[in-house]
């Protein structure tokens, strides 16, 4: 076998080992779109994920942070896994739809003269 036909051999099997395409412009930028989508979309679920844990550590545990500091300073460690079990329950019927949020929200104004108010960002 010559050197020309070792070198023909071996551009060819590079040739058969290497895949190209050809793609039309709208191929390749529906590829990127739908890239760019997919990745927005995990981001988009990781921050969801992320904020929903943070909110409920924070509904957990900023109430019991405050009765065992300003309420139950002496009994906090008998009364706060009650308490909390209690939030969770109350936690539980909203999600059911025992409760209408609201009026929980009515409630909060009433008697704390807290409005929450939801606005578009």
């Amino acid at each position: 076998m010559s050197r020309a036909e070792i070198r023909r051999m071996r551009r060819e099997q590079h040739k058969a080992e290497t895949a190209t395409y050809n793609l039309t412009r709208a191929q390749l930028e529906a590829l990127v779109t739908e890239q760019v989508n997919d990745k927005l979309k995990k981001a988009k679920q990781d921050a969801t994920y992320d904020a929903v844990n943070t909110a409920m550590v924070l509904f957990l545990t900023l109430p019991m942070e405050v009765l065992k500091n300003y309420y139950w300073q002496k009994s906090f460690k008998e009364r706060i896994p009650e308490f909390n079990t209690h939030v969770l329950a109350y936690y539980q019927k909203w999600q059911d739809g025992e409760l209408d949020i609201n009026k929980l929200r009515d409630e909060l104004w009433e008697y704390t003269g807290i409005r929450l108010e939801e606005q578009e960002i």
